[in-house]
């Protein structure tokens, strides 16, 4: 009687502990898709959660290397922080790097009490359902969506109207699905190309390399059938979009057009490739300078004030380079961007000798979108740099099936 009592209640345990990780994923990626503040308030609770849990059940003594490498962030913020300690800035970009530790040990409890695949369909699902809302405004508004793209702009999607991270987050969505096995082939294949057709179709470039990117370790998954085919059937579907979708067409017109009115000596918002490389081009001269290692707090300032040299009759609008690497080397100097480059290409180097391709390709596409985009700058980007490398991590792929 004892017995089935203990039993009883075990089961009730982990029912509760399964329904409330669950509950707090969910409520996470609804926060990220509708609230920054319900974002930031779930990272507060999954650091109690992960607190909690560990008081009760310590950690094994052979302990995943990324949980290393997740911590090492919180170590070099301090390589830029000490310049200006007292500066709101420089304790928000700490809150941003916390994301890291954050979501893989989130992760590593939540595939410890719940089946990694269910995890990721989770995941899946969330992405799917977000897409409803684009989709259907450019059903509604099809002639107002072509002109915005005629202007180099994009369809309303949620995360605060982010939609070069947003179409990371389908990225992520898409690699999930190509590296991992949440679904069975007949239903995980079309999915799989679901996706990918509706990366194609919102059009952000960013979201283009990356895809990209990823398709290159198709040939490699013996997970896949038909891998062979299914590549060549990409590859035409791609080619083939051009014709078929009009906000491909207007990006791919608009992009060239950008390109076209490009002036070194303008700096014009208007067109963002202009302004990313007049951005990239003040901090390049502030390099030159020698005005670099001036703290987290200081990149903005320093940009602020090489803007308003070099375009004197302008206003400088934003405050960071668009490259990862000028604002690490900025913020850290020398010492602080070639530390952060060996941390940001380790898991490349794990997956490799992991054979996780999926840890493989989804750091690759971060690092390629981090030469065009200070991605992980923002709350969004690093979020979504840490939780799907962390799902794919912990979640070892089969690559024998």
């Amino acid at each position: 009687m004892f017995k089935k009592t203990t039993n009883r209640n075990f089961l009730w345990q982990q029912c509760t502990i399964h329904c409330l990780l669950t509950g707090l994923f969910v409520l996470m990626l609804l926060g990220l898709l509708f609230s920054r503040a319900l974002l930031s308030i779930s990272m507060a609770v999954w650091l109690i959660t992960i607190i909690a849990f560990r008081l009760q059940h310590p950690f094994p003594k052979e302990k995943h290397p990324l949980l290393y490498w997740s911590l090492i962030p919180l170590v070099l913020f301090v390589v830029g922080a000490w310049q200006l300690p007292f500066q709101k800035d420089t304790y928000d970009f700490l809150l941003n790097l916390c994301t890291y530790p954050i979501a893989f040990f989130a992760v590593h409890l939540l595939y410890a009490s719940i089946d990694g695949n269910k995890i990721i369909r989770i995941w899946i699902v969330v992405a799917f359902l977000s897409s409803i809302y684009p989709l259907s405004w450019y059903a509604t508004h099809f002639q107002e969506a072509v002109i915005k793209y005629g202007s180099g702009q994009s369809m309303p999607v949620w995360m605060d109207q982010d939609h070069i991270r947003y179409s990371i987050f389908l990225c992520s969505t898409f690699a999930l699905l190509l590296f991992h096995y949440p679904f069975s082939n007949k239903f995980r294949l079309p999915v799989v190309v679901a996706t990918f057709l509706l990366i194609v179709f919102l059009s952000v470039r960013t979201a283009w390399i990356i895809l990209a990117i990823m398709l290159l370790f198709i040939p490699f998954l013996k997970i896949i059938p038909y891998r062979k085919w299914l590549t060549v059937g990409i590859i035409a579907i791609a080619c083939c979009s051009y014709f078929i979708f009009p906000t491909v067409q207007k990006k791919i017109a608009y992009t060239l057009y950008d390109w076209q009115q490009f002036k070194p000596s303008v700096f014009n918002s208007n067109y963002s490739d202009g302004a990313r490389r007049n951005l990239n081009y003040i901090a390049v001269e502030a390099i030159q300078h020698k005005s670099y290692n001036v703290g987290w707090a200081g990149v903005a300032p320093t940009m602020q004030q090489y803007g308003e040299k070099y375009f004197p009759r302008q206003t400088l609008k934003f405050g960071w380079p668009f490259n990862q690497w000028l604002f690490w080397l900025l913020g850290s100097g020398w010492l602080g961007v070639l530390l952060w480059t060996i941390w940001l290409l380790y898991p490349i180097v794990w997956g490799l000798q992991q054979q996780q391709l999926g840890v493989v390709a989804w750091s690759l596409a971060i690092t390629a979108s981090c030469l065009v985009e200070s991605n992980l700058n923002f709350q969004f980007g690093v979020f979504l740099h840490a939780w799907p490398l962390a799902l794919m991590a912990f979640n070892h792929q089969d690559n024998k099936r």
